[in-house]
């Protein structure tokens, strides 16, 4: 059965309950700002505003659709410099595309910026938090709370004053379907056993939840190990799946040709294997790697000493997977002691930044290498160092930013970075800024990137299919629905002319009887409804258990990395289904297992589950909830 599209207030508008002024249209945080400021104080705004929105929702839904087309404005604010609170030259850059050109001003701040660079805007591009790699800093400019003490080691204590030195050593993303909830990934940069070289042996993630401290946020979970070994140092960067939701992440074995697949969906984080692709590249090298703005291409260049060739590397990008396929490798050589690396937006142009120069390759090109076109060469410009050219970014206006790998006040730009050969027009210290910059450029993968049309992992735009189960408690009966696909809307029919809309009722029937229920559910690509009959019995308890049944969970808490193990004793059935949910009621893990002898027990694989409580239940074949536990699952 299909129905109209209607979605759900609570799916929709998410990020307007979990941030203030995180509306979805600078036109509406006008309409805020221009009925309450002046005449309202700041505290009683942040109560009032989620409230008004909540009325306004009917004329939001109209325009959802649109706007989370366009609202994606995480990158919208770049911080860049230093940390002076008096001397304007030493102080902070703030670079915000929330207008056109981006409005370029100082503050004065406590952070200093290295290398580690990023930050969060909500989707509205307002500033939420942001990072060097050494501390978590809120939108006052403040350490957050419990944000001290990111990736500790040596090099973090060498350089809690001028930040973490680690190319793409840090990037945010928000986590899927949470609301408020941010993964800060991160990375440690320490000397090998030799001392002679760095290495990185801890990939990290620090969970940021900002409906902490009235919407300030506050850090909940800190420097928990995604996996540890040894890795190029940095380079982290992250494309969308096919799907549109979930994210991928790559890493590499230090010195090899062997990379991670780190999937990190609403389960949380799994390292989906090792692939090895391509030639080994040498780690300890200088340089970045990137995704395609369309996520279908990934590419790294590493500088490997002025005595060395410079290695470029181009890889197809499996969106569904997360696998590299068809390696494109080969080296070149000039002056360059750093280089940075850059994709066009209509992923045609590949822009390497080699210290003198900068490079454009056609990756439509038959001979990827051959096509290479010197757009640029550095003018000598230094005012007083040199502004030659280091790390690119880009932009949300459609343009990659280049910094020096020098302090400098400038930032290079290429305009045109759809166009080829010199059309592109890289403008050469062109983006003044009011404070000196040395070495830093934030980090952000493309947040706008949707679903994969057509792709066979696209599988968020599925229609949904409905599921409930129930447990009868005499003429008060609990549902709970279990329907899967991305649900937006629940309409629950109870049979005695009685509904509800919320995804799990407890109803009152008045009097014994077999009742018609049924729950509706729906999401963007249709609807489907499921019906049952259900029998109301003043002395009903569910199925007999003949007993009482025993559920246990055992070891609780349990330990990220072991199965939990389930038993029960007292089922009456030959087969159960379970589910496992976590806090906000989401299934994260289906199972079914035979019962011998009124006897259950079974493994559950919690791996890459974040930490935090989890709900277990077990219904019967006909749907009848058997019986529950609470199963805590330890941080790494």
């Amino acid at each position: 059965m299909k129905t109209a599209l209607l979605l759900s207030p609570s799916k929709i508008f998410g990020a307007f309950f979990t941030a203030p002024f995180a509306a979805q249209t600078d036109g509406t945080i006008a309409i805020y700002r221009s009925i309450f400021c002046g005449s309202m104080p700041q505290e009683i705004l942040l109560f009032l505003i989620p409230r008004i929105m909540r009325i306004l929702l009917v004329f939001h839904c109209m325009f959802f659709l649109i706007l989370t087309a366009q609202g994606q404005k995480h990158d919208y604010v770049w911080l860049l410099g230093q940390n002076s609170q008096t001397n304007l030259i030493y102080s902070g850059t703030v670079v915000d595309f929330n207008t056109t050109p981006p409005d370029i001003y100082y503050e004065f701040r406590s952070m200093f910026f290295s290398q580690a660079n990023a930050s969060m805007c909500d989707t509205a591009g307002n500033l939420l938090f942001y990072t060097n790699g050494i501390y978590v800093a809120n939108a006052l400019n403040e350490p957050m709370e419990n944000g001290m003490g990111l990736s500790p080691g040596t090099h973090s204590q060498q350089n809690q004053n001028y930040g973490y030195i680690l190319t793409q050593g840090a990037m945010i993303l928000p986590t899927p379907e949470s609301g408020g909830l941010y993964h800060l990934f991160h990375m440690d940069r320490e000397l090998n056993s030799q001392q002679t070289s760095t290495e990185s042996r801890n990939f990290y993630f620090t969970l940021i939840d900002m409906d902490m401290n009235n919407y300030l946020g506050g850090v909940v979970l800190k420097n928990q190990k995604i996996i540890e070994g040894l890795f190029d140092i940095g380079r982290i960067t992250a494309s969308k799946h096919a799907n549109g939701r979930d994210w991928w992440l790559l890493t590499r074995k230090y010195d090899t040709n062997e990379y991670y697949r780190i999937l990190f969906d609403i389960e949380g984080l799994v390292v989906q294997g090792v692939q090895a692709v391509g030639s080994p590249i040498p780690s300890n090298t200088i340089g970045q790697s990137v995704f395609s703005p369309g996520g279908t291409k990934y590419a790294c260049v590493h500088v490997y000493g002025l005595a060395n060739p410079i290695y470029i590397s181009i890889y197809d990008f499996d969106r569904c997977n997360g696998t590299l396929s068809n390696p494109i490798q080969f080296t070149y050589t000039d002056t360059a002691s750093c280089a940075g690396v850059a994709i066009s937006p209509n992923n045609r142009f590949l822009y390497v930044s080699s210290y003198r120069y900068v490079y454009q390759y056609d990756l439509h090109a038959e001979d990827i290498e051959a096509s290479r076109i010197i757009v640029a060469v550095w003018d000598g410009f230094g005012n007083p160092f040199s502004t030659t050219f280091y790390l690119m970014q880009l932009a949300p206006d459609g343009k990659i930013y280049i910094n020096s790998n020098n302090g400098v006040r400038y930032l290079h730009v290429i305009n045109q970075p759809d166009s080829l050969g010199l059309a592109c027009d890289v403008c050469q210290h062109c983006v003044e800024l009011p404070s000196i910059n040395a070495l830093s450029l934030p980090n952000f993968p493309n947040y706008r990137l949707h679903h994969l049309e057509g792709s066979p992992c696209d599988t968020l735009r599925q229609p949904p299919v409905a599921e409930w189960v129930h447990e009868p408690l005499g003429l008060e009966v609990a549902f709970q629905e279990a329907a899967y696909h991305d649900i937006r809307t629940w309409h629950w029919s109870f049979g005695d002319g009685a509904t509800d809309t919320v995804p799990n009722p407890v109803h009152s029937y008045a009097a014994e009887g077999m009742y018609n229920v049924c729950l509706t559910v729906s999401n963007p690509r249709g609807a489907d409804t499921l019906c049952r009959e259900l029998q109301v019995l003043v002395s009903s308890t569910g199925e007999p258990t003949g007993g009482g049944l025993r559920l246990e969970l055992f070891p609780n808490p349990a330990p990220p990395d072991v199965p939990a193990t389930l038993f029960a004793e007292g089922l009456p059935a030959a087969e159960v289904a379970g589910t496992v949910r976590d806090a906000l009621g989401r299934i994260v893990r289906r199972f079914s297992a035979p019962v011998v002898n009124g006897r259950l027990r079974q493994e559950l694989d919690m791996r890459g589950l974040p930490a935090g409580v989890y709900f277990v239940a077990l219904v019967s074949e006909k749907g009848v909830a058997l019986g529950s536990g609470k199963l805590v699952l330890r941080p790494r």
